[in-house]
């Protein structure tokens, strides 16, 4: 697997409650380049961290007590924002596939498995934002030219 090692734009939240955890993940997210990055243990430390600024992605445990309540607040606050769920069991996960802007990775990690939704995620919200800017200065031009 070859990992490009650039700095990389994106804020990624990490919520874990395991040590081991957070630390892979900070490791991983620090091998692909992103620099952003924030690490809570519950969700409580995860909302305080969204209520002071917006994340591309959060990256959460299904176990996480109260993990429905991060991705609905989330979500509120900030509608692109992307979810990777991580889940240990593939039953769980079937009631998290209607959900908008969640990708779910099962435990154990594979690292070629995160890497590639992580990235995916942050270009998918890149994505989204610029399509946004691009409507709205459409907007603004038939505004100015209308």
């Amino acid at each position: 697997m070859k990992v490009k090692v650039s700095s990389s734009r994106g804020r990624i939240l990490v919520v874990d409650q395991e040590d081991w955890c957070r630390e892979f993940l900070s490791a991983v997210i620090k091998l692909c380049g992103f620099e952003e990055l924030k690490l809570a243990t519950s969700v409580a430390e995860a909302l305080e961290a969204l209520a002071q600024s917006p994340f591309d992605l959060v990256i959460t445990d299904l176990k996480l007590p109260d993990y429905r309540r991060l991705l609905d607040d989330g979500r509120s606050r900030y509608p692109t924002m992307r979810f990777i769920l991580m889940v240990q069991q593939q039953k769980h996960a079937q009631q998290l596939l209607y959900l908008e802007y969640v990708d779910i990775v099962f435990k154990p990690l594979s690292l070629d498995e995160i890497v590639r939704k992580i990235r995916h995620a942050i270009h998918q919200t890149h994505l989204h934002q610029s399509e946004e800017e691009l409507r709205r200065l459409k907007q603004e031009a038939f505004r100015i030219w209308g």
